[in-house]
């Protein structure tokens, strides 16, 4: 999610949390709200969801409309189903409600106070944790997008990178990590407040981390929690975020907290050292052509989709 939006969010939400108790934004018939507005290979969007995105989207003081609020939830639909199709890991319960509690806790209000809080607006929790899915599902579609279309990186690319970084194939050298993964379980269809309360511990974990070798006699002494040897990777084969902080992270420190489909995850660095290798220049090299290839992917994707897809309005 843009950070502009997110901010939005909790502007809006302190505002809505100190009207608490107040009138709650008038609704509309019930058949109205279940009309069909529009059609996505036949999967349905309707009158409601129109209404709620355009209020939800006014709290966030967003830019919106009926036409604004509909296209975003085609896209939605549209990604959803690309991501079924291929099979890609779809965002989890745990994850969206990780996202709740994280704006819940920056407005100082637990769930059932956010919940009320919104609800006074005319907006369902229900109906932010379908945004919160939709952008997810959007990240994880355009990142599989863009993995597809990996560039040919050539022996003459690289060796100008090389020329461009100053380094040679002699001097050339990548960190490689020795890690550890300590995974704070999260069984299927855990109530919602679950993801915080195992974030919360994994926060604690890391504060009293005693190293790697001390890592798995400290977690025998919690309940629910695993602790795995992931073995070696070198800073090529850590994408994103994660990439960033193991470069900043020290031998026995731990990585943030993530949420995913096993439960709250926490890496620990156990080792790092410098090895001889060309690996590194030539993934910066893949990644300059890559994002290349890819401006204005997701404007294009998004039409692409729209134009093999079955959309009709009413």
């Amino acid at each position: 999610m843009r950070i502009e939006t997110m901010r939005g969010i909790v502007g809006a939400m302190m505002i809505a949390a100190a009207g608490i108790g107040s009138v709650a934004i008038g609704t509309v018939g019930a058949e109205a709200q279940q009309a069909v507005r529009a059609s996505v290979n036949d999967q349905p969007i309707t009158n409601y969801d129109v209404q709620q995105r355009v209020k939800m989207m006014t709290l966030f003081r967003q830019k919106t409309s009926d036409k604004i609020a509909l296209d975003q939830l085609i896209d939605e639909s549209l990604a959803d189903q690309v991501a079924k199709r291929a099979n890609l890991t779809l965002p989890t319960d745990a994850q969206v409600n990780e996202r709740v509690a994280g704006i819940a806790k920056q407005v100082k209000l637990s769930i059932p106070q956010f919940e009320k809080a919104l609800g006074q607006q005319g907006v369902q929790l229900s109906t932010l944790k379908k945004f919160f899915r939709g952008q997810m599902t959007w990240a994880a579609v355009l990142r599989a997008k863009a993995s597809s279309l990996k560039p040919d990186v050539s022996e003459a690319d690289i060796q100008a990178e090389m020329t461009k970084e100053g380094v040679s194939a002699d001097t050339a050298t990548i960190k490689e990590f020795k890690l550890q993964q300590i995974v704070f379980v999260i069984p299927k269809g855990s109530p919602a407040g679950m993801a915080g309360r195992r974030t919360a511990e994994a926060e604690s974990f890391r504060k009293r981390f005693p190293g790697c070798d001390g890592s798995l006699a400290l977690a025998k002494t919690l309940k629910g929690v695993v602790v795995l040897d992931i073995g070696r990777r070198d800073s090529t084969q850590v994408e994103g975020d994660a990439a960033q902080d193991l470069m900043k992270t020290p031998v026995g420190g731990t990585l943030k907290p993530s949420v995913t489909d096993r439960g709250v995850e926490v890496i620990a660095v156990c080792d790092v050292k410098e090895v001889q290798s060309t690996a590194g220049i030539r993934a910066n090299a893949e990644r300059t052509l890559l994002q290349q290839q890819t401006e204005g992917l997701e404007t294009k994707f998004k039409a692409e989709l729209r134009e093999n897809a079955k959309i009709v309005y009413n």
